[in-house]
């Protein structure tokens, strides 16, 4: 596992720039990096304007959700571009608009800096582009101090779909359950509690990668931290599978599925002793409580 600061974007490899209005606040990968050349430029703040993109004829796609999410084809890329907007009771009065102390302390920024820190590590996440916060004093929110919006692009997987797209038509192998657990432990050996670790949130592309998505409000906590955060996000996976086998006839997902999961979680907090910093005899005793800690966790 390489060594860096899970929190902080390294300066080396991004660069923070502000508008002449010093409204908004454009977070970029430095100029000689490999994404930038795959872009043919770097982004600027208009890329996070749908309408600029829409006037190219280069939006490919779009999802709505709780907002629209855009796909954009730029150079050799394709892109995702999100605005950060509230759930619950203030989202349907406050939606796009936040506290703002400083920009590390975004929304934006947080993600970026996490999913940074996870593709460099290894794990099978999309890589981050490009970050905008926008200061805005006609929110409601302005009247007792700033507030921003954030808006995020990321890499596009490509040629990829969500497990559960899968799971409501067809059964998917062992292999790729096998391969979901190693990926969630890989994360954890990070020290990457996931908020909302869903099965529309695990993504599997045409060679049968294993990709893990949607890090807004997810945070470092550490190793030292591992039992309670692959039970927390492996209760969080379990209860989204039982509730689309409620809501799907003929959910395509199994006690095996399920149980092939845990092996390969359970097989790659093994592999990797020296993260734990446990001897060979310690990560044994580890696994095995482990084990009997999210045995609890079934499918039915």
């Amino acid at each position: 596992m390489i060594k860096r600061d899970p929190n902080t974007l390294d300066p080396q490899h991004w660069q923070i720039s502000n508008s002449s209005n010093a409204r908004q606040t454009l977070i970029t990968p430095n100029s000689d990096a490999p994404i930038i050349h795959s872009l043919g430029s770097a982004p600027t703040i208009q890329w996070f304007e749908a309408d600029y993109w829409q006037d190219l004829n280069q939006i490919t796609g779009t999802n709505s959700g709780r907002g629209t999410t855009y796909f954009i084809r730029q150079g050799a890329s394709e892109m995702v571009l999100r605005a950060y907007l509230r759930g619950g009771m203030i989202g349907k009065w406050i939606k796009r608009t936040f506290w703002f102390k400083q920009v590390a302390l975004t929304r934006v920024y947080r993600e970026m800096a996490l999913l940074d820190y996870l593709f460099h590590q290894g794990v099978a996440v999309p890589q981050p582009i490009a970050g905008l916060v926008t200061l805005d004093g006609l929110a409601p929110l302005s009247t007792f101090g700033l507030v921003c919006r954030n808006s995020i692009l990321i890499n596009k997987i490509p040629e990829a779909q969500d497990f559960h797209s899968y799971l409501l038509t067809q059964n998917v192998s062992h292999e790729y359950w096998h391969a979901l657990g190693a990926q969630i432990a890989h994360m954890h050996l990070c020290g990457v509690n996931h908020h909302d670790l869903n099965i529309e949130n695990v993504m599997l592309d045409k060679h049968g990668k294993v990709w893990l998505i949607d890090f807004d409000k997810c945070h470092w906590m550490g190793t030292d931290s591992i039992q309670y955060i692959a039970e927390h996000n492996l209760s969080r996976l379990a209860r989204s599978l039982r509730k689309k086998q409620r809501l799907h006839i003929n959910y395509h997902v199994t006690p095996t599925d399920w149980t092939a999961l845990l092996n390969g979680y359970i097989t790659f907090i093994g592999q990797h002793p020296d993260t734990l910093n446990l001897g060979a005899c310690e990560v044994e005793d580890f696994t095995q409580a482990l084990s009997k800690q999210l045995a609890a966790l079934n499918i039915s």
